[in-house]
C-alpha cells in the first residue's frame, strides 16, 4: 500500500520544474503569434484583425505576468491548477486560429503541444480531458473561422506550404526542448521520492532498534548492578595483586561507564530539555567518559578555539562516540579529535590511520547497514550517527588523509547560548 508520502508526491507536481517551463512556452509562442502578426499586417500587407488578436495576447501576457508572481509563492502546483494553465494556452491558441484563418492556418497542429506536456505531466484523465478540448476547438475551426484576405490563391498555396515547413521546424524545436526537461524536472522528482523512501525505512528501522535498546536498558539495569557491585568486592579483595586487581578495577569503571549510560538513558527518557555547556566542557567529559570504555586507544585531541557554550543537539555525543569507536578499531595507536566553531558552523573533526572506506562503503555510509569489521559489528554505529546529524540540521563527510587513513566531519549549526 502506497504511503502518504508517496500520494502526496503524486499528487503535488514541483512547481518551478513544470509551470516555470510552461511559462517559457507561453512566452515564446505569444511572442511568435506577435511577430507573426506583424509580418503579415505590415510585411505582406495582409489585412489582419489586429484589436481581438492584440486583446488576446496582452490577455496572455497578464497570465504569463500572474504566473511568474505565483511561482514567487512558496506553494505546491496541483494537477488541477496545472490543468487550467493548459487549458487557458489551449484556448487562447484556438482564439488566435480563429482570427488568422481557421484549420487552414497552418499552425493549427501547435494545438499539440499542450496535449503532449499533459501526457508526461497529469493523470490519464486529465490529458483525455485536454484532448477532448483540443479535438472539439479543431472540429469548430473546420467551420467557424475569419480567413485571411490574400487575393492571389497560388500565393496563398506557396505561404502555407511556407508556414507548415516553419510550423514543422517550431514543432520539433518545442518538444525536444520543453519534453527534454520536463523529464529532467521529473527524474529529479523520482529522485528526491526514492530518497525519502530510503530515509523513511531507515528512520523505521532507527525507531525499531530505539524501542528495543530502552527494553534492553530496563532489563540491564539489575544484573549490572549486580556486575558493579561483584567488580568492586573483587577490586577491594585483589588490591594487593598488581594483575588482577588492576583488571578488577577495569572491570568495575566498565560497569559504572554502562551504568551511566543506562542513567543518561533514562534521564532523556524523562527530560527532553536540553541544557547548555561550553564546547570545551563538553568535550573534556566526552574524552573522559570514551577513554574509560577505550583505555587501551591513544588518543589526540587539540584544544577548544571558543569557550562560548552552546546546546548540544540529542543523541550528538552518542553520534561522536560511534565515530570514535570505528576510528579506534581502524587504529588504536592513532586516534585524533578537534573542534572547531566559526560564525555559524561547528565542525567536528575525527581521524585514524586504519584502511579507510572503498568508495562502495563511502556511498552507502548512512544509508543501509554495513560494517566494515565482519564478525565484530551490527554496521548500526554509522547509520545512527547519520540520522543524528541529519535530525540536527547537520552532515557528514569521509575523506581520505594524504598519508593514510581517514578523517570524518561532523557539521553542524552552531548555536551558541546567549
Amino acid at each position: 500500500m502506497p504511503s502518504i508520502l508517496d500520494s502526496t508526491l503524486l499528487s503535488t507536481l514541483p512547481t518551478r520544474a513544470l509551470l516555470g517551463r510552461l511559462l517559457v512556452l507561453r512566452g515564446l509562442l505569444a511572442a511568435g503569434w506577435a511577430a507573426g502578426i506583424a509580418w503579415l499586417h505590415w510585411g505582406l500587407h495582409i489585412t489582419m484583425p489586429l484589436l481581438p488578436m492584440g486583446t488576446v495576447l496582452v490577455l496572455l501576457g497578464s497570465f504569463a505576468l500572474t504566473t511568474a508572481w505565483r511561482l514567487r509563492l512558496d506553494a505546491p502546483a496541483t494537477q488541477m491548477e496545472f490543468l487550467a494553465h493548459l487549458l487557458v494556452d489551449l484556448t487562447a491558441f484556438a482564439v488566435l486560429v480563429f482570427f488568422s484563418g481557421g484549420a487552414t492556418n497552418p499552425f493549427v497542429s501547435l494545438m499539440l503541444v499542450p496535449i503532449i506536456v499533459a501526457a508526461i505531466s497529469l493523470r490519464p484523465r486529465w490529458v483525455w480531458l485536454l484532448a477532448a478540448v483540443a479535438g472539439g476547438y479543431y472540429a469548430l475551426l473546420l467551420f467557424v473561422y475569419q480567413p485571411l484576405a490574400i487575393a492571389d490563391p497560388v500565393a496563398a498555396y506557396g505561404m502555407h506550404l511556407g508556414g507548415m515547413w516553419f510550423n514543422f521546424l517550431i514543432s520539433a524545436a518545442l518538444i525536444a526542448y520543453f519534453i527534454t526537461r520536463m523529464h529532467a524536472g521529473l527524474r529529479a522528482r523520482d529522485g528526491e521520492l526514492a530518497a525519502l523512501r530510503e530515509k523513511q525505512l531507515r528512520d523505521e528501522r532507527i525507531l525499531a532498534l530505539g524501542t528495543q535498546a530502552a527494553l534492553a536498558a530496563h532489563e540491564l539495569a539489575t544484573p549490572l548492578a549486580t556486575i558493579q557491585t561483584t567488580a568492586h568486592e573483587l577490586a577491594t579483595e585483589f588490591a594487593n595483586d598488581p594483575e588482577i586487581g588492576a583488571d578488577c578495577q577495569l572491570l568495575e569503571k566498565q560497569a559504572l561507564a554502562c551504568k551511566r549510560i543506562l542513567t543518561q538513558l533514562a534521564a532523556r527518557a524523562q527530560d527532553g530539555t536540553p541544557h547548555s555547556i561550553s564546547l570545551e566542557s563538553w568535550l573534556a567529559e566526552l574524552v573522559t567518559h570514551w577513554q574509560v570504555i577505550r583505555p587501551d586507544v591513544h588518543l589526540k585531541t587539540q584544544p577548544v578555539s571558543t569557550r562560548r557554550e552552546f546546546t548540544p543537539p540529542e543523541g550528538l555525543e552518542q553520534a561522536v562516540l560511534n565515530v570514535l569507536n570505528n576510528a579506534a578499531d581502524a587504529s588504536p595507536d592513532d586516534v585524533e579529535l578537534a573542534a572547531t566553531a566559526q560564525d555559524d558552523v561547528l565542525w567536528i573533526d575525527i581521524a585514524d590511520r586504519g584502511a579507510g572506506f572503498t568508495a562502495e562503503q563511502k556511498a552507502q555510509t548512512g544509508r543501509v547497514l554495513f560494517s566494515g569489521k565482519p564478525g565484530h559489528g551490527w554496521g548500526m554505529g554509522l547509520v545512527l550517527t547519520h540520522a543524528t546529524i541529519e535530525r540536527a540540521g547537520g552532515a557528514i563527510t569521509l575523506t581520505e588523509r594524504a598519508d593514510g587513513g581517514t578523517l570524518v566531519r561532523i557539521q553542524l549549526p552552531w548555536n551558541p547560548s546567549s
